[in-house]
């Protein structure tokens, strides 16, 4: 995604982008939290059970029960079936709309199956339903939306409660004005604490943006730092460091590795010949095949000009010198097809023996390469006389 800044156009289409996917974040996290405290449900009806049982008519309050109790079957199987499929607004909706509507309806369907037929017990009706609201409220804080809807379906059918009761020796006119300037005040509260935690999913989902794009440009400078822009391959800089380390690993362990160092025999008539395009082709070419014959820890960079280096972790004299032979025939045999131009190397293979430094080991490499030139191109060269005639004039 593109966040590149939110202060341009592309950048108020990202904050749109974002809002939306933090409100499908909360609606995911309504979802999860929902299907779980909505097993807490059926401890409320004991409570009741535990309040009201004395005094009121059992027949229409079980009747309630047995209700709310089908509903509640289906919702919990609602719920967790649209956590396993994977929360969307744009597909749950509706379907989620209707099962807290009916929720709503059956807590203002309480109002009738427990009032009316003594002060306590309306008293302790009332404290309960305020209590009930309470506890469910924090469920909702990701998706306030559903906490309206529960309060819709609780409006529109606690007053019908209340209406239905006026026949009785009671009536409720007071508390239903309470209970409803409750109910509107706490669904009013809700929203801003909501959009406050909307927002913080917003923020965080644009911060992990941000930490995305920051990762993937500090990855493409470090890659652009590293790599020659010509071949693809290691540059100098990054050759560098690699044989520093490498250095620095055999003198403490006490280990030893091999370097190559290739040239492209008569380069400057490729160039001089063909132009300068067919050069940079004959370099792609060569620096393609020598990493066809190399091993996954194996690296290979353009040293400069027509130069490669490649260096071989862990490996000895002998093995560098079957793997800079097989470099050398894989080029040999694979000349560039257009146009037909045969390209050999002279190769220089070096093995770092503990006391030597990268300068060094560079320079015996060199050394050698310098030697098959002499000696009539084409060819690997080695030579153990080499270093020590090296450091002698140290």
């Amino acid at each position: 995604m593109n966040v590149v800044t939110l202060s341009s156009g592309a950048g108020v289409a990202s904050k749109k982008h974002f809002m939306q996917e933090a409100k499908e974040q909360g609606f995911e996290q309504f979802i999860k939290t929902i299907s779980t405290t909505f097993y807490a449900i059926p401890v409320s009806w004991l409570l009741l059970v535990g309040l009201a049982h004395q005094s009121v008519s059992l027949t229409p309050f079980f009747l309630w029960i047995v209700i709310f109790y089908i509903y509640w079957v289906y919702a919990v199987i609602a719920f967790n079936r649209i956590k396993s499929e994977g929360p969307k607004l744009s597909k749950h909706f509706k379907e989620v709309c209707i099962i807290l509507v009916l929720e709503g309806i059956l807590w203002g369907a309480m109002f009738y199956v427990v009032m009316g037929y003594d002060i306590k017990t309306d008293t302790w009706a009332a404290i309960f339903f305020v209590g009930i609201i309470s506890v469910i409220l924090p469920t909702y804080i990701t998706y306030p939306t559903g906490f309206q809807l529960v309060l819709l379906g609780t409006i529109l059918s606690a007053p019908v409660s209340f209406l239905m009761l006026s026949n009785n020796s009671i009536m409720f006119t007071d508390k239903i004005i309470a209970i409803l300037m409750y109910l509107v005040a706490i669904g009013f509260l809700i929203r801003p604490i909501s959009a406050k935690v909307i927002e913080g999913i917003r923020l965080e989902l644009v911060n992990t943006a941000l930490n995305e794009e920051l990762q993937k440009s500090l990855t493409a400078l470090s890659h652009q730092a590293n790599t020659d822009a010509l071949t693809g391959k290691l540059n100098r800089r990054a050759l560098n460091k690699a044989l520093d380390d490498l250095v620095v690993k055999g003198e403490r362990r006490r280990s030893t590795f091999s370097l190559l160092m290739i040239d492209i025999d008569f380069f400057k008539s490729i160039n001089d010949t063909h132009g300068h395009d067919v050069g940079d082709k004959a370099l792609q070419h060569v620096a393609d095949r020598i990493v066809a014959q190399l091993r996954e820890d194996d690296l290979c960079a353009r040293y400069g000009g027509e130069e490669f280096v490649v260096l071989l972790p862990s490996a000895s004299l002998d093995e560098a010198r079957v793997v800079a032979e097989r470099i050398r025939f894989a080029v040999e045999h694979s000349p560039l097809k257009l146009p037909h131009q045969p390209i050999t190397l002279s190769i220089g293979v070096a093995t770092y023996q503990p006391g030597m430094s990268a300068d060094m080991l560079l320079k015996v490499a060199d050394n050698e390469v310098y030697a098959a030139k002499q000696n009539g191109r084409n060819q690997v060269r080695f030579s153990s006389a080499n270093r020590a005639g090296l450091i002698a004039s140290k």
